[in-house]
């Protein structure tokens, strides 16, 4: 198990697409971002970028950044909006789910409670409530 959350996602271009999207607290950024494929960047209204390089754990590949690209809305039960914040978009041609940085997962106030049990809380809740991770679409 791992931490997925739900994500509304609000391209500049007029674009809105709801997301489950992996906490990748392994994934380090400067500055927000969310990272899709070149699928979901189409979707947005995005193809292609500044291309830019990435360190991805054992390589470094070259990715596509789309400054000031995105508003993102946390989702949490039902139609409950938890935090929005704005981000860049990086397009990772060969990305197998979305996922979202570490400075990303600060800014939105998610707190993983257990990566491998898969449950988070967000900043505001109170100490005892624990949400759990969003299933993955297949």
């Amino acid at each position: 198990m791992v931490v997925h959350v739900g994500l509304k996602v609000k391209s500049r271009k007029g674009f809105m697409k709801d997301l489950v999207t992996l906490v990748n607290g392994g994934a380090h950024s400067p500055e927000p971002v969310l990272v899709v494929d070149e699928e979901v960047a189409r979707e947005l209204g995005y193809e292609g970028g500044e291309a830019v390089e990435a360190s991805i754990a054992d390589t470094t590949r070259e990715v596509y950044l789309v400054r000031d690209a995105l508003e993102l809305t946390l989702k949490g039960e039902g139609s409950e909006e938890l935090s929005r914040i704005a981000a860049h978009l990086v397009i990772h041609p060969k990305l197998e789910e979305p996922l979202i940085t570490d400075t990303t997962i600060d800014e939105l106030g998610i707190q993983v409670i257990s990566f491998s049990k898969g449950f988070w809380r967000h900043v505001n809740d109170p100490p005892n409530k624990v949400r759990r991770s969003m299933l993955k679409p297949n």
